[in-house]
């Protein structure tokens, strides 16, 4: 056989051949990995979604999302964190989605639920689509079924670093996980620092001249609540906070973007599984290039 019927074999096999005409010697096995890992989860997904979304069915939005959704029906701050529909959120948060709690349960939780679909979905799209759709099938369900922001928090991570007014989201929501300003004072990019601290404190000013009240309910409430048992056993905040401030410096000072998004999932306030979601930007930051020498702007 010669070279060239070898090449054209391998090409219909879908193994790449390099432009000499001849396949790598780790090509194959390396191609030949990924499709039986592939392959595994496509056979573990459906007992998987069983574990995590099918015998948890009839709980669907009524771990977070009904929480945003109830939130002024019994008053932000009257329920401590970790408690069945407690909302820990600024008040900024709350007056914000506010429209969209006057809204039945069940359509509240349909537009919910399709805008954190289409979140994923737009955070997952520059994989290939081979891969695509099988993270999509891990990801979105369990994101959906208990309806936190995490989704939005990713997409804020992404869009964050061109418009850093987007940064007031998690600034003004989870609060901790918002270091964009981190990000671009270590790379030294006053503009966009600015720019993201004065979009936050622009909306913390229009918040409070409706409701100061409700922000010093809020800050009695951040600064009075004990920490919830579910948080038994984990690093505690201000240990992860400041692990995740010198890993997000590290990686602005080398223009790894994707540390983002690590740097986040450290410094989330309360820690469970459903922080993972913030990978999702990982496609998306990984799409982009930065240089690593700092900037002044």
């Amino acid at each position: 056989m010669t070279n060239g019927d070898r090449s054209a074999d391998l090409d219909r096999a879908g193994v790449d051949v390099p432009t000499g005409g001849r396949a790598t010697e780790s090509s194959v096995p390396e191609r030949s990995v990924a499709e039986v890992g592939r392959l595994a989860l496509w056979i573990a997904l459906a007992p998987t979604l069983w574990i995590l979304f099918g015998s948890r069915l009839a709980s669907f939005g009524m771990d977070s999302a009904h929480a945003y959704w109830n939130v002024w029906r019994v008053g932000p701050y009257t329920l401590p964190p970790g408690s069945v529909d407690a909302f820990n959120y600024t008040p900024a948060f709350a007056q914000a989605i506010y429209p969209l709690t006057l809204l039945p349960w069940p359509v509240f939780l349909t537009v919910w639920s399709l805008l954190l679909a289409a979140a994923l979905t737009w955070l997952l799209w520059p994989v290939a689509p081979r891969w695509r759709w099988l993270l999509l099938a891990y990801v979105a369900p369990p994101a959906l079924l208990i309806g936190n922001i995490e989704a939005f928090l990713a997409v804020a991570a992404v869009v964050g670093l061109r418009h850093p007014t987007a940064w007031a989201f998690p600034l003004l929501t989870k609060v901790t996980p918002g270091l964009g300003p981190v990000w671009f004072g270590a790379r030294r990019e006053w503009r966009h620092a600015s720019v993201a601290a004065l979009g936050t404190g622009a909306i913390v000013f229009v918040s409070y001249a409706v409701s100061p009240e409700l922000w010093h309910r809020w800050w009695e409430f951040v600064i009075g609540s004990p920490t919830p048992p579910t948080q038994t056993g984990y690093p505690p905040l201000a240990l992860r906070l400041a692990v995740a401030v010198a890993v997000l410096v590290w990686g602005a000072l080398r223009g790894r973007q994707r540390v983002i998004v690590v740097a986040m999932v450290l410094a989330m306030p309360l820690w469970s599984s459903g922080i993972l979601v913030l990978l999702a930007a990982l496609p998306r930051l990984g799409a982009r290039h930065v240089d690593s020498g700092s900037k002044r702007l």
